[in-house]
C-alpha cells in the first residue's frame, strides 16, 4: 500500500496571509486537493503548520500531522511524511495549494510509479504530484531547506518516469495576484 501524502504546512510569506484558506471557485484552496485524493482506500495524510485553521475544511480520512518546523522548508513535511509512511511501498506527494491538479494525473502517477519516481511535467517543468518509492526513503530523510525532492530526483534520472500533462500539474497559487487571475479563468 501507498501513504498519499498532502503537503500544506507552508508559510504563505508571498501571499501575506493563510492562502490554503482563501476561496477559490467557491471552496478553500486547500479542499480542492483533500477532495481529489479522498476516496483512495490508502493511508491519507495531511501535513500542516499550526497556523492553519483546520476548522475550515472536511478533513475525512485524512490524518493530521503537525509540522512544528514549517520555516525550516518543504523538506521538514516531506521528512515527517515519509517517516509516517516508513511501511508502505511509497509515498505520493501532493502540494496542497494546486486547485487545479487533475485526479487523471494523480491516477496516471500512481499506476506509473511502483518501484521507480513518477510526475508529471508540462513544457519540461516538473509537475506534481510526484511519487517516490520507499527504496528512496532513506535518501530523502538527509534533504534539508525549501527545495523538497528536487536534488534527489535531479540525482536518480535514470530512475525516474514522467509523462507529459497540462498546466494544472504547475500551477500553483502563490501570491494574491495568481489567486485572483485563477479565479477570473
Amino acid at each position: 500500500m501507498i501513504c498519499i501524502a498532502v503537503l500544506a504546512a507552508g508559510m504563505s510569506r508571498r501571499f501575506g496571509k493563510q492562502k490554503l484558506e482563501y476561496s477559490y471557485k467557491g471552496k478553500p484552496i486547500l479542499q480542492w486537493t483533500l477532495n481529489k485524493v479522498r476516496n483512495y482506500n490508502t493511508r491519507k495524510l495531511l501535513i500542516v503548520s499550526k497556523e492553519l485553521d483546520l476548522s475550515r475544511f472536511d478533513l475525512k480520512d485524512f490524518e493530521i500531522v503537525e509540522n512544528k518546523a514549517p520555516q525550516n522548508g518543504l523538506s521538514s513535511s516531506v521528512k515527517l511524511a515519509i517517516s509516517k509512511c516508513m511501511k508502505s511501498e511509497g509515498v505520493l506527494f501532493l502540494l496542497g495549494d494546486m486547485p487545479e491538479m487533475k485526479r487523471e494525473s494523480i491516477e496516471k502517477t500512481i499506476s506509473l510509479g511502483k518501484n521507480r519516481i513518477a510526475f508529471p511535467k508540462f513544457n519540461g517543468i516538473k509537475g506534481f504530484p510526484v511519487f517516490l518509492p520507499s527504496k528512496y526513503f532513506s535518501e530523502a530523510l538527509k534533504i534539508s531547506g525549501d527545495v523538497g525532492l528536487r536534488k534527489l530526483i535531479k540525482a536518480h534520472m535514470n530512475d525516474v518516469i514522467s509523462f507529459e500533462d497540462d498546466w494544472s500539474c504547475v500551477f500553483d497559487v502563490d501570491t494574491v495576484k495568481d489567486l485572483k487571475d485563477a479565479n477570473e479563468r
